[in-house]
């Protein structure tokens, strides 16, 4: 058995490894995790999964993870090669599966040729009926849409099959990612995959036309990622869709026997919402392009006030708004004690994300740093310390086992006082007559879209 038939076996060392990130992955960094489709996977052959790209290796780690059939593989994925440039890090990313991508706009034309390698591994890993995972994308973006396909995955994946002079069937499994917010602690993330797509049938054509070949496979490949996700297609009004999609689109959902907050469902409701929007626009109905001009002013009003949209849905009582008060009141040493315990996670995050102008990448290194450094580092010093100080083994232990929940509450706490305290903004500017223009605008555009809706 060569290197690369052995490398898609994992050892004991990496499950382990695996199920300690999952839970760190699942539980302290997310606050849902949610998979759709796992039944599409295939639970052997070679697999080559395609995605669409919009969170850095964020992206990755959920695929992978969300890969759970394909039991004593070690799931591959072709990652940016700048995430490889720390010798340390580089390492670790290699066993935990990553392979570098080097592309022209990071790394320059010289190294390009590096690729070669990369998918030459890829495909023998694929070739030993391996998984691999790659973004055709090639560079992510913080809007839900879908980007330009190169067919690099597909030259690669076709190279395989003539390796086995085209006698093995090889299978591409599109999947999507798709998130509550792409950024912060505490959100929720949803894996969804499609149907298998096998290129055997394409084989002969490839022999004779491999760019024919390649771009028949990706259109049914681009076809399916993108009835997966949320692709907003409309560029020039994506600000007002985005924005009109977490307000109103809440009781759009509703309305049509969806739960919006359960992120899978949410995503069912926004594709159909979107594309109810699309339809509008094309119609050049001239009602729509009112809407989208009074979202974007009633959007910057929202920001700038600091307020959140459904304060205008529910106003917070006084008695509600003080026995909250009250609450966090409570919980304020407990926020402090675990704010304190986490310090050695958040701190370094912060100082290394202000220093990267690519925002999407922030989520990456808190997620990445805090797995792989700063929570593992925390774990030990707030277990030996405490061990030192108190000299007893079970309060060190205790406060080990607390650690994770220290770490869940403390964005949990941060968000829920966010919104207190723009409720109580919102019902003092709105005793002021501070909002009156805001909700009379709110109000036009809600029932402009609830007119378009009749007569739809």
């Amino acid at each position: 058995m060569s290197n690369n038939a052995k490398s898609t076996r994992s050892g004991i060392g990496y499950r382990l490894f695996r199920n300690y990130v999952r839970f760190y992955h699942d539980k302290i960094y997310y606050r849902k995790t949610y998979t759709a489709g796992a039944e599409n996977v295939p639970a052997a052959g070679p697999l080559l999964i395609v995605s669409n790209h919009q969170n850095s290796l964020n992206d990755a780690l959920g695929l992978v993870l969300a890969v759970k059939n394909r039991k004593g593989q070690k799931v591959r994925a072709i990652a940016r090669a700048d995430a490889f440039d720390y010798p340390v890090f580089g390492r670790i990313f290699r066993w935990i599966g990553l392979l570098p991508a080097f592309r022209l706009s990071h790394q320059g034309v010289d190294n390009l040729s590096h690729n070669t390698y990369t998918f030459g591994e890829a495909g023998e890993i694929l070739l030993h009926d391996g998984t691999v995972i790659i973004y055709p994308e090639a560079g992510h973006q913080d809007k839900r849409w879908l980007g330009k396909f190169s067919y690099g995955y597909l030259i690669l994946l076709f190279q395989a099959a003539a390796k086995c002079n085209f006698e093995k069937e090889l299978f591409i499994l599109p999947s999507c990612n798709h998130y509550s917010h792409y950024l912060g602690r505490q959100e929720d993330i949803l894996i969804k995959f499609g149907a298998p797509v096998s290129i055997a049938p394409y084989y002969e054509l490839y022999k004779t036309k491999p760019r024919t070949a390649c771009r028949q496979v990706n259109e049914l490949v681009r076809r399916q990622i993108d009835e997966l996700m949320l692709n907003i297609t409309d560029v020039e009004h994506y600000a007002a869709i985005d924005f009109l999609r977490n307000t109103y689109g809440k009781k759009y959902a509703e309305q049509n026997g969806y739960n919006p907050a359960k992120l899978p469902e949410k995503l069912l409701a926004d594709k159909q919402f979107t594309t109810w929007l699309d339809t509008l626009n094309a119609s050049d109905d001239a009602t729509i392009q009112s809407i989208y001009k009074d979202t974007a002013a009633l959007a910057e009003a929202i920001g700038r006030l600091r307020i959140n949209d459904d304060n205008f849905d529910k106003r917070q009582p006084l008695r509600t708004t003080a026995l909250a008060g009250l609450g966090f009141l409570l919980l304020a040493p407990v926020f402090a004690f675990a704010w304190l315990s986490n310090i050695a996670v958040t701190i370094p995050t912060k100082l290394i994300n202000k220093r990267i102008a690519d925002h999407m990448l922030h989520g990456t290194i808190d997620l990445i740093l805090g797995v792989l450094v700063t929570f593992p580092l925390t774990c030990i010093l707030a277990f030996s310390l405490t061990w030192i100080f108190t000299k007893s083994f079970l309060p060190a232990a205790i406060y080990l086992v607390c650690l994770p929940i220290l770490s869940i509450f403390v964005p949990r706490y941060e968000k829920a006082w966010k919104r207190w305290t723009r409720g109580i903004r919102f019902n003092s500017l709105f005793r002021q007559g501070k909002l009156n223009e805001w909700a009379a605008l709110r109000q036009r555009v809600h029932g402009n879209l609830e007119e378009l809706r009749t007569k739809s």
